[in-house]
């Protein structure tokens, strides 16, 4: 489509709409592949994500779960539906973007073009909310695990809730110049008739050193130091739990001993490495791109489409995670689905209003 800017002050290079570098065929698969997981896949994992969050902060806020913990283990709930929260916002702020145009243009000033000004600012807050809310909890488990004298010390819950506070005051802050990222350029294109608009990605402070820099700052603290602590706490903490497991096998221990705290370090640990797995590719290959020079490359452009999509996946999937770890929140969840669809049949006699036939746990291990 050609198009030609209405202000004089903006300037549209030919083939602008299309500036990726590659061969033909690089250039299709790009196209196919961005068809496939943000058309199709990034909307169905938005959806799912958006379910799964509010049934973990439904069973993760329960009265009684919450009486049934020790102060450590309260912190790390907090956390845990801290981050069920970030990750909730981050599935509804991601859900909209399968309706942004594929070809770039925008038809209307109207919310779809501003949500695409402002969508990636506020998506990066959860990003790095939840990257840091990990950091957090991992630091917690390893208080918990390797120093358990300074536990009540260092991880009470009032603190928790004060890092928990600052860290999405943080985020928040930080995030903020990236809302001055994009600009609107108007546009007239042939055998249209009515304006278009084009957002165009734009140096902070108009500066390329400024905006190289800030970049580098958010690599460095959304990223490269979470990925310092998020190792080096996991690392300590399995090896403390196999030295505590050859303890227990040489002198006989009960191994159920410390079953309170096992599911939420098991919890811990699973949601680290699906981090690795699926969060931290996608950002060190974002800024290896960025060092290379090679973003607007076709390949590259057909991983960052891969890379993005394992990366809301990690925001979607703990649901499944609490599932499969934690037989409390199977029996929670078991409760809930029976006592709701219990009282839809017996709502006409108003006698049982409430009540189910399997009985909440009195201990939780989640």
């Amino acid at each position: 489509m050609d198009c030609i800017p209405l202000d004089n002050q903006s300037t549209l290079s030919q083939g602008e709409e299309e500036n990726f570098t590659g061969t033909e065929s690089e250039k299709q698969l790009l196209k196919d592949m961005s068809n496939v997981f943000y058309d199709y896949g990034l909307p169905i994992v938005c959806m799912f994500g958006i379910v799964g969050n509010i049934l973990n902060l439904t069973i993760l806020t329960r009265r009684k779960l919450r009486r049934s913990f020790k102060t450590i283990e309260q912190a790390a709930n907090a956390c845990l539906i801290s981050l069920a929260l970030s990750d909730l916002m981050f599935c509804l702020f991601a859900f909209p973007t399968t309706f942004l145009p594929n070809e770039e243009y925008y038809r209307y000033n109207g919310f779809i073009l501003y949500y695409g000004m402002y969508s990636s600012a506020v998506i990066n807050v959860f990003i790095m909310s939840s990257t840091w809310l990990t950091v957090t909890m991992a630091i917690e488990r390893y208080i918990a695990i390797c120093h358990p004298l300074n536990d009540k010390l260092f991880m009470t819950l009032r603190k928790t809730k004060l890092i928990i506070v600052l860290v999405f005051i943080l985020s928040v802050s930080f995030n903020i110049p990236v809302l001055w990222r994009y600009k609107i350029i108007p546009l007239q294109c042939r055998n249209v008739s009515t304006p278009m608009y084009q957002l165009r990605q734009i140096p902070l402070a108009s500066n390329k050193i400024v905006d190289d820099a800030y970049r580098l700052l958010w690599a460095i603290l959304g990223n490269f130091i979470p990925l310092f602590f998020l190792i080096i706490s996991n690392i300590c903490i399995c090896r403390k739990i196999h030295l505590s497991y050859k303890y227990r096998q040489k002198f006989h221990c009960d191994p159920e001993a410390n079953d309170a705290n096992s599911t939420l370090t098991v919890t811990l640990i699973v949601i680290v490495v699906m981090f690795f797995i699926l969060v931290a590719p996608s950002e060190i290959v974002m800024h290896i791109a960025k060092i290379t020079h090679s973003e607007n490359n076709a390949t590259y452009r057909a991983v960052e489409v891969i890379m993005n999509f394992m990366q809301s996946v990690n925001f979607s999937v703990n649901f499944v995670l609490y599932c499969i770890i934690s037989p409390y929140y199977r029996k929670t969840l078991k409760y809930i689905f029976c006592c709701y669809w219990r009282n839809k049949r017996r709502d006409s006699y108003r006698l049982s209003m409430g009540e189910c036939s399997i009985k909440m746990p009195l201990k939780s291990n989640l």
